[in-house]
């Protein structure tokens, strides 16, 4: 009986001792595979991290690229731009309003010149309306106004520059963080305002001594993609 007891008692043991041991092998595999999707997991992250940065650098470069092409056709228009003696613009009211504030930093539709007057109501500005940023020295006589809203503005080369560079910045040149800040809800307006002076200048031919002026027309009614002329004297 004692023998019996014996043997089955070394029997249980020897029982206990292989469940263990197969727990134990068990235990392995599964520490085993949880590295290997541990691993895997890692490895996929940092493929997928990899690409992200590589995307990330291409993006870069494009948008470098881009900036890069915007710039050097923004110096092109420039430097015609600065060949320009002056340009006879024709226009709205509105429209020379919205790029005389973009390019000057203040105007008034009525306003008929940039000489500062001694009140209101004498068709210029008042010393507490504000200085320019930049005085487009327009004289009595430079801005004549027509009965339907139009009215022409003899612009002189620098300010031609002025009036580019300002659309350009506004249209291309801003960060996100200034151009979410720039609180003119028409800043939209600038970039066709721009390529319409780039289209213009592209097609310009140089004027004669005795004819130094050209002439721009800003008027969706008007053909005015055609060649522009000489002013007349």
């Amino acid at each position: 009986m004692f023998k019996t007891l014996a043997e089955q008692w070394r029997a249980n043991q020897e029982q206990k001792r292989a469940i263990a041991a197969e727990k134990w092998e068990q235990e392995k595999r599964w520490r085993e595979e949880d590295r290997e999707g541990r691993r895997q997991k890692q490895a996929e992250e940092e493929r997928l991290r990899q690409e992200q940065e590589q995307e990330r650098a291409a993006k870069e470069a494009r948008n470098a690229e881009t900036t890069s092409i915007l710039y050097r056709a923004h110096f092109g228009v420039m430097k015609k731009a600065a060949t320009v003696s002056y340009v006879s613009l024709t226009c709205h009211e509105d429209t020379w309003t919205f790029i005389a504030r973009r390019a000057f930093g203040t105007w008034s539709p009525e306003w008929l010149t940039s000489v500062t007057q001694d009140g209101p109501g004498q068709g210029g500005p008042v010393a507490k309306e504000g200085a320019f940023r930049k005085n487009p020295n327009l004289t009595p006589g430079r801005i004549t106004k027509q009965d339907n809203g139009m009215q022409t503005v003899e612009v002189s080369g620098d300010n031609l520059v002025t009036i580019l560079e300002r659309l350009w910045e506004s249209a291309y040149g801003q960060s996100y963080y200034l151009a979410v800040l720039d609180p003119d809800p028409n800043r939209s307006a600038c970039g066709p305002l721009y390529q319409r002076f780039e289209t213009w200048l592209k097609g310009l031919e140089p004027g004669k001594a005795d004819k130094p002026g050209h002439t721009l027309v800003l008027d969706e009614r008007l053909d005015s993609a055609q060649p522009a002329q000489p002013l007349t004297p």
